[in-house]
């Protein structure tokens, strides 16, 4: 009888495995599709859609971090191509080209994930957001934006970094009670940002 167990626990974990790899491997193909310039679309906000939308989205969570840094230099790191590579799985954010203004393309590359997005709002070394245009996961996303906002305090800089989404489905959930557990992670995210200054 233990024999016929461990077989079964065998087969079980093997077939777990298959279907992670395969999995992975759809989420990857997803990922690139975005990146190629594909993808599936999400419902871009506008400027003036878009404070409305961080506080009222379905989804809402801002974590702060305090640098030791003056704005212009956090401002010039969140700049930079590759931020948030320092993330596990996470190859960072990229832009389409120089251009850092209102209208540039942007897209984050994730291993398992990946969106394209819009500057919306720059206020040099006071503020940054983005909406999303294109995303890897269809059907969970109507849409979503990003928002940095710097404040100078005691000769350093702290960041808000707020994301906010609304889903395709299910808008009536309670997601707002998730923010808790992802609001720690986000912070954790942005601390790498220090070794880019």
């Amino acid at each position: 009888m233990s024999t016929t167990i461990i077989v079964i626990a065998a087969v079980l974990i093997a077939l777990g495995v298959l279907a992670a790899s395969i999995a992975a491997s759809v989420l990857r193909a997803w990922s690139k599709a975005v990146l190629a310039g594909g993808g599936f679309s999400v419902r871009p906000l506008s400027a003036e859609e878009l404070d409305p939308f961080l506080t009222d989205a379905t989804f809402t969570v801002t974590a702060r971090r305090r640098f030791p840094f003056p704005p212009d230099k956090v401002w010039d790191a969140l700049q930079l191509d590759g931020t948030f590579s320092w993330i596990p799985l996470v190859n960072g954010i990229h832009y389409g080209d120089d251009n850092r203004r209102e209208g540039a393309a942007r897209s984050f590359d994730g291993v398992l994930f990946a969106c394209a997005e819009k500057v919306v709002t720059t206020a040099p070394d006071k503020r940054l957001s983005v909406t999303g245009t294109r995303i890897s996961l269809p059907f969970v996303i109507d849409a979503f934006a990003q928002d940095y906002r710097l404040d100078e305090a005691d000769g350093g800089t702290i960041l808000r970094w707020t994301i906010a989404f609304h889903p395709r489905l299910g808008g009536f959930l309670p997601l707002r009670w998730a923010a808790p557990f992802v609001k720690p992670v986000m912070s954790l995210s942005i601390k790498g940002l220090a070794s880019r200054i």
